[in-house]
């Protein structure tokens, strides 16, 4: 008898299911995209714990770090990022130094792990991929918070060096094609006389052909996808194609549905299409959101949809 149910309580342990591994990538993003930063920085912490030798980690919280501090900046709308060029002409931001040293440890910690891995085999894709992240982001830094246009494009360009080195490797690695997009898009946009100093020195680029790579990444990537569905609602705001940003809003409202600022962006978007009726709805909805207490709504920005909306009825 004591040795059928010892038989009996090994059957049993075998047959049940392993401890699951929480997928701290999965739920990460999840809170990254819904503006939950500190979620996601713990989740990304937790990731690169679990996963000290992934490269590709520490540039999730290296991203979330950031975005963190472009969030208390004010810098996450797509209008910051207007066809106009505006935010280029305003002031410097003031940036947290300590979240500065955070974010520049935690790049450094990853590039180390990524070289690491280059030095051992210098075709490791994961390894080039990581390091065009790295550099990516340095850059966004650079441009976004310190406005040091230059040393962004030298990030830009180191970036560009690694992904195109992964693309010559394999040209079906997706990811590896949103720093080549925004490069191509951002030397197509230049003036015309820049782009003629550019391309003397060696420097061309599409904006055609930079919106297709980031599309493919909306499509087909692993690691970038929703980065890349995120950058084309301000490539689309910029080619003043509203109705097509708003669709790609629509879409990522559905997945990430506590990011107030997407549905700000829908209803400007609305807007300006001339369909002001439409933007009005959403801003109301908005507000019934925040009056319901839904997820994520209660730090709507309240006055300003108010005034945004008496604005937008009195055909300003």
């Amino acid at each position: 008898m004591t040795a059928f149910l010892l038989a009996l309580i090994l059957a049993v342990c075998a047959a049940a299911p392993a401890a699951t591994v929480p997928d701290y990538r999965k739920s990460g993003a999840d809170h990254f995209f819904n503006l939950e930063y500190d979620e996601a920085i713990a989740d990304y912490t937790r990731l690169v714990e679990q996963n000290p030798d992934d490269p590709i980690a520490y540039n999730h919280l290296a991203s979330a770090q950031l975005y963190k501090e472009l969030y208390r900046l004010g810098q996450l709308e797509s209008s910051a990022l207007r066809g106009d060029n505006q935010f280029l002409r305003q002031a410097r931001p003031q940036p947290d130094p300590q979240a500065k040293i955070r974010f520049e440890e935690t790049l450094s910690r990853g590039r180390r792990v990524a070289e690491s891995l280059l030095a051992r085999d210098r075709r490791n894709q994961l390894a080039l991929y990581a390091l065009g992240t790295n550099h990516g982001l340095r850059g966004n830094y650079e441009f976004s918070v310190e406005k040091s246009w230059f040393a962004a494009l030298r990030s830009g360009g180191k970036a560009k060096d690694y992904c195109e080195q992964l693309r010559k490797l394999n040209p079906d690695f997706a990811d590896s094609y949103l720093v080549l997009g925004v490069y191509e898009y951002v030397v197509g946009s230049l003036p015309l006389p820049v782009k003629v100093l550019a391309a003397i020195g060696g420097l061309r680029g599409s904006k055609e052909k930079g919106e297709a790579y980031v599309n493919r990444v909306a499509r087909e990537g692993k690691y970038a996808r929703d980065d890349a569905r995120v950058l084309l609602v301000i490539l689309y705001r910029r080619e003043k194609r509203p109705l097509e940003a708003a669709k790609m809003l629509e879409s990522l409202i559905a997945d990430f549905p506590r990011n107030y600022v997407l549905g700000l962006e829908l209803a400007s978007m609305y807007s300006d299409a001339g369909q002001r009726d439409r933007a009005v709805s959403m801003l109301r909805d908005l507000l019934h959101k925040a009056d319901s207490h839904a997820p994520g709504y209660q730090r709507l920005p309240r006055g300003a949809v108010e005034r945004k909306i008496e604005r937008l009825q009195n055909g300003m």
